[in-house]
């Protein structure tokens, strides 16, 4: 049993070894630009037709509130200076 792994393992290490680096590679490729589809889907449902809420809006962002600002206008001002508008 030991003898055919060891074989299989000769004939196949450079593919296994490929294919496990390509794996991470797009794992670490694909952090980023997750975060940014999640923020960019946020600032999007909060600017068009309410579909949610500033306090919503507050949490899905990781933000934290501010004693003398509405949260929808943190939120929108959050999504303005991120998406570079204004």
């Amino acid at each position: 049993m030991a003898i055919k792994f060891y074989q299989w393992w000769k004939n196949h290490r450079r593919l296994v070894t490929i294919g496990l680096f390509l794996f991470i590679f797009a794992f670490y490729l694909k952090t980023p630009f997750e975060k940014e589809a999640k923020v960019k889907d946020t600032c999007a449902k909060l600017n068009t037709s309410y579909q949610i809420t500033g306090d919503e809006a507050m949490k899905q962002l990781n933000l934290k509130e501010i004693k003398d600002f509405d949260n929808r206008e943190l939120a929108n001002y959050y999504c303005e200076r991120y998406l570079g508008i204004k």
